[in-house]
Parts: structure tokens; C-alpha cells; sequence
């Protein structure tokens, strides 16, 4: 039925300042952008593609929408570097052996940083 992973849609309020938001302080190559409708990009470091589309009428689905979890090493350098580019991280919490922690694109979407 499935043959693989396509990606992940994140529902944005404001299309440009999202779309600037993840290819400046993520790092996010832009694979193609229909503004003000929809963007693709591709965040390889993490071998994702992530997509922007603005919600209805400022509608509930930003902040609401999936949470993509990315992987590191060391979650508190990784928590450290997302802090100086000037993004709001969350505490890192343990379940087991995973510790994990959020943190908050421009339109408030939970982005989530696992430790592996």
C-alpha cells in the first residue's frame, strides 16, 4: 500500500514569514513554493521534506496539526544551538532510556528533538 515516507504539511499563518522562518533559521532547502499557497522543502541534514500551507481563515489547525520529531545526538547541544538562533525550546524530559524536548516555529507549530 505505502512505499515510503512523503512528508510533513505544517499549517502556517502568515506564508512568507513561516517559509523565511525555516529556511533561514533551520536551514531548510526551498524545492519549490507556490506563494501564497503552498512550499516544499527539504531539511537534509534530517532527511525530511517539510510542507507550508496556510490555514483557512487564521483556523485552529496551526499549533493543533503533526509533530515531526528530528533526531540528534545530544539533545542539549542541539537545544543550545536552536536557542541562539533565537527559537523557544522546551525542558527535555525522559521516558525510559528516550529523552526528548520540544520547540516552536515562527507560527507556534511544536517541532519535537529526540535524542537517539
Amino acid at each position: 500500500m505505502f512505499n515510503g515516507f512523503s512528508h510533513v504539511m505544517l499549517w502556517v499563518n502568515d506564508f512568507d514569514r513561516a517559509l523565511q522562518w525555516y529556511m533561514e533559521t533551520l536551514g531548510c532547502e526551498l524545492l519549490f513554493s507556490a506563494s501564497p499557497h503552498y512550499a516544499s522543502l527539504r531539511l537534509e541534514q534530517a532527511g525530511v521534506n517539510l510542507a507550508l500551507h496556510p490555514t483557512n481563515a487564521e483556523g485552529k489547525d496551526v499549533g493543533f496539526g503533526p509533530m515531526p520529531y528530528f533526531k540528534t545526538a545530544n539533545i542539549e547541544e542541539t537545544l543550545k544551538a536552536l536557542e541562539s538562533r533565537g527559537i523557544k525550546v522546551g525542558k527535555i524530559q525522559q521516558e525510559g532510556p528516550t529523552k526528548f524536548a520540544s520547540f516552536w516555529d515562527s507560527e507556534g507549530n511544536a517541532l519535537g528533538v529526540q535524542q537517539v
